[in-house]
């Protein structure tokens, strides 16, 4: 059975980075098979077979160890044989990752007990070789990242009208902060191994390059360029420790520091690295802006207290948010995704309860998180029921649990978000604060900030107008890529399928089987949903769902930056458009879509993909781990 993060956990150790292992010449990707763990390296693509897991020990972080997709471990014994049965890490699962000296962006894997370093013989897998056997990296992570300066304490964002990238913010609050790190894609299933045959072209599909939100890719120089060339690829190297650190190095081998200015460039004649040269990856922010049932902004503009009063966005720093993992209540997100890669789990998916407490609740929990404002500080609601802006370092009052609710009944004299009318039903539902001793936050009539008289472990509990706010998420992204875990793809236009005839055009498909990140632009509208626009054959194609179920992109006459009549007003014009997406931690989200499905009671739709990269909506009722969504 596959170790979950909280088997690994309690272990002591601490995941860094997920990786694929390009073999030179063939260039193919060392695979581990289900079948008694055997290894080949016959991989094409960077699936579930291919992606290696790297750990340290906490106790001991001097090596590295590396997991399969079925919790078991790589190790090297005495003799050269290379096995992959162990679901606990021991001397012999330890691994020294050396980088190649010219900066290829190649590894060499030595075991830290016997010294031999590991290699493929052309039938099976040994770590024998004396001498270090070079092996092409590919990144299997998610490609949208914050890249934070370990020296100044500060995070990276373009600046100077997109001509450089800088170190400048301890929070990164806008768009500028997003970066992207992309490799170059692999070649075809087809003709997988053909070009690839040379250690250069192996290393040169190894290197990264680092891109802006807007599509500028930064050089050695410090400058920005439209297209990826030699001197935007970097060898991305790191070390085991407590800490993911990570260093860049251009094609000469020297680092990428923070120079005069915190601008980011190579630094002539660094060849060893220094504190100026270590980066972290973040996971990116997620800015929010909350909008209450008295159609006004939650805000700050009124010095240490904060409510409900802004009208308009007229001064959009006192509206935004960052919305912070704490962690704790509700479904474990990573646990259901790495329990999907276990064989059993192949062949039936678990389910898993959509309240995630309750059978009969009509919310999901999804764990403890903070808000923090562009100041730093942080939302507080004191038992006393008062709200205020906490220091950093504080009580208990800042964390909250957030319920997601798929719907709820609207009072007659409001009309935000959904359909007018006494007794009348809000599709795009909300969201719930409830503070750790169980109350939930209200708005007042006149804005302010409160604690609600109902408690939500009341029997037949239903949330009020007043408790419900709408949470407009990732203010801060433009676009996004959307990556299955479990099908271990990025969403993204079918390639090669038929397309099908819509009201305003033709529709094409969307599947999960591609490796390449996808970029979806996305328009966020008042009541909370998102719009999800891309690019093809030169016009804007939106992302939408049908009543059978299938998902499908259609095209738009209007782009993610303008506005669109009916659009999150509550019309319905824009339901089969029209996502709400629930975040279930800082890296995963579930993506509901608001049109109504099949027939017969309402139950909350997710978008969802299966083993082979198809996406369908999930109406079962229940989160299986197809629903689970890296954004």
């Amino acid at each position: 059975m596959h170790n979950g993060s909280s088997c690994n956990q309690q272990l002591g150790l601490i995941e860094l980075i997920r990786i694929g292992l390009i073999h030179s010449p063939s260039g193919r990707l060392l695979t581990s098979e289900t079948f008694q763990g055997s290894l080949n390296v016959s991989g094409v693509s960077l699936k579930r077979k291919q992606i290696w897991t790297l750990y340290t020990e906490s106790k001991n972080p001097t090596a590295f160890l590396l997991q399969n997709h079925l919790g078991n471990f790589l190790s090297a014994d005495n003799n050269g044989k290379v096995t992959l049965v162990s679901d606990k890490p021991g001397t012999e699962e330890r691994f020294i990752i050396h980088f190649e000296p010219r900066a290829s962006g190649e590894i060499a894997l030595q075991s830290e007990k016997h010294g031999f370093y590991l290699q493929w013989s052309g039938t099976e897998m040994r770590c024998f070789s004396k001498e270090p056997v070079w092996w092409g990296m590919r990144l299997g992570m998610h490609p949208q990242i914050h890249l934070h300066s370990v020296h100044r304490s500060c995070f990276i964002r373009s600046a100077n009208k997109e001509s450089e990238l800088r170190a400048v913010a301890k929070m990164p609050c806008s768009p500028k902060f997003l970066l992207w790190l992309q490799q170059l894609p692999l070649p075809p299933a087809s003709g997988a191994g053909v070009g690839t045959s040379s250690k250069e072209a192996v290393a040169r599909l190894s290197r990264v390059a680092i891109r802006t939100q807007s599509g500028r890719y930064l050089r050695a120089d410090s400058s920005l360029v439209n297209s990826i060339e030699e001197a935007s690829l970097f060898a991305m190297s790191f070390k085991p420790g407590r800490s993911q650190v990570v260093m860049f190095q251009d094609v000469n081998g020297e680092y990428l520091t923070v120079g005069a200015g915190g601008v980011l460039k190579v630094k002539m004649g660094a060849r060893e690295p220094r504190r100026e040269e270590f980066f972290s990856i973040e996971t990116p922010s997620n800015q929010v802006r909350l909008w209450a049932c008295n159609n006004k902004y939650a805000c700050n503009k009124h010095g240490l207290t904060f409510s409900t009063t802004m009208e308009e966005l007229e001064d959009q720093k006192s509206t935004l948010y960052q919305l912070e993992y704490v962690g704790g209540r509700g479904p474990d997100m990573t646990d259901i995704v790495n329990a999907a890669s276990t064989p059993s789990m192949d062949a039936s998916s678990a389910t898993f309860g959509f309240d995630g407490t309750d059978e009969g609740a009509t919310y999901l929990t999804t764990g403890l998180w903070r808000l923090r404002s562009q100041d730093r500080r942080l939302w507080q609601i004191l038992p006393t029921g008062s709200a205020e802006l906490a220091p950093e370092d504080c009580t208990k009052d800042t964390t909250f649990e957030i319920l997601y609710i798929p719907s709820y009944m609207e009072d007659s004299t409001n009309n935000s978000g959904g359909v007018e009318g006494k007794g009348r039903v809000n599709i795009r539902g909300g969201v719930v604060l409830r503070t750790l001793d169980g109350a939930t936050v209200c708005a007042k009539p006149l804005g302010a900030i409160g604690i609600s008289d109902k408690r939500t472990d009341s029997a037949n509990w239903q949330p009020g107008p007043s408790e419900v706010l709408h949470l407009l998420p990732l203010i801060n992204r433009t676009s996004i890529a959307c990556y299955s875990p479990f099908a271990c793809g990025f969403l993204a236009p079918s390639v090669g399928t038929a397309t099908r005839r819509s009201s305003v055009g033709a529709a094409s498909t969307v599947d999960c089987t591609g490796c390449v990140p996808q970029q979806w632009f996305l328009r966020h509208l008042i009541a909370g949903t998102v719009q999800f626009f891309t690019r093809q054959n030169d016009r804007w194609m939106v992302l939408s769902v049908t009543t059978q179920g299938n998902v499908t992109l259609t095209p738009s006459e209007t782009g993610p930056d303008e506005a669109e009549a009916g659009a999150g007003t509550g019309t319905g014009s824009n339901s089969e458009t029209e996502f709400v997406i629930f975040m279930t931690n800082d890296k995963y989200a579930l993506l509901r879509p608001l049109l109504s499905v099949g027939s017969g009671q309402r139950r909350p739709a997710f978008l969802a993909a299966n083993l082979q990269g198809g996406v369908k909506l999930d109406v079962s009722g229940t989160i299986t781990p197809g629903c689970v969504w890296q954004i």
